[in-house]
């Protein structure tokens, strides 16, 4: 990686230190010809143990994730502005408003003192780490080793839906969005999918953990430029599911 080209990526991190709220790249609008393809991305807690594996298909403008393991479906369509997440084992679903959703979390991170602001933002320009690009600051650190597909559309409808799945991780399972959206935006803006990536989050010494704890998850991902009919018939089932569930309030979802 083109140690120039690194440094050009850093100035898009200034928007989330000046107060500025994030917002994903279409803000719930369709992408122009958008590309179909699938994603699999294969998720490691510990490298020694077999990872979960969750499939994205990109398809007619709407991205679908299967997370079979965890028995969830997700539904994001900008055509429409709206997402659907599935219960698969409850049969149930729950549906947001792409407008709302957004407003929701900007709100939130309006009220973010700057403090808080800069706990949860890059601190520095992105650096290297061997082949690894690095984000972060000292408790968070993002490492991911970009891939340039041949369409930059895949790279920008990735990049779409990974900020749409950070609302709604940031809302309602409380996960901090900022570094996360900075390093889609910044691969965004590069047209790049991150090969691999490795979340580190470091707690520094307490009394009551004098050594201090570093967790790193690691996800690596698999680009398949071409739907299988098996990806085919998988979203025709899914699609026909969305009405077939029953309705129920976030709240309600989110506490099963």
């Amino acid at each position: 990686m083109d140690k120039i080209k690194i440094l050009v990526l850093s100035a898009v991190l200034i928007f989330s230190i000046v107060g500025v709220p994030l917002t994903c790249l279409s803000q719930g609008q369709a992408i122009p010809n958008p590309a179909e393809f699938r994603i699999d991305i294969d998720i490691y807690n510990d490298e020694k143990k077999p990872p979960v594996n969750i499939k994205t298909i990109f398809t007619d403008g709407k991205y679908i994730e299967l997370n079979d393991e965890g028995h969830r479906v997700t539904i994001v369509d900008p055509g429409i502005g709206n997402i659907t997440i599935l219960d698969t084992l409850q049969r149930s679903r729950v549906s947001f408003e792409m407008t709302a959703l957004e407003n929701q979390l900007n709100n939130v991170l309006q009220k973010m003192t700057e403090e808080e602001r800069r706990k949860f933002s890059s601190n520095r320009e992105p650096t290297l780490d061997g082949d690894l690009i690095v984000l972060g600051n000292d408790r968070m650190v993002y490492k991911f080793r970009p891939m340039t597909p041949n369409n930059p559309n895949i790279a920008i409808s990735y990049g779409d839906f990974a900020n749409w799945s950070v609302r709604i991780n940031a809302l309602f399972l409380e996960a901090a969005p900022i570094l996360r959206m900075e390093l889609n935006q910044l691969l965004i803006d590069q047209r790049q999918l991150p090969l691999e990536l490795r979340r580190v989050k470091v707690t520094p010494p307490s009394n009551s953990m004098p050594q201090g704890k570093t967790e790193e998850i690691v996800a690596r991902m698999f680009l398949n430029e071409k739907l299988s009919q098996e990806d085919k018939s998988r979203v025709a089932s899914v699609l026909k599911s969305m009405n077939e569930y029953t309705k129920t309030t976030d709240k309600e979802f989110f506490l099963r």
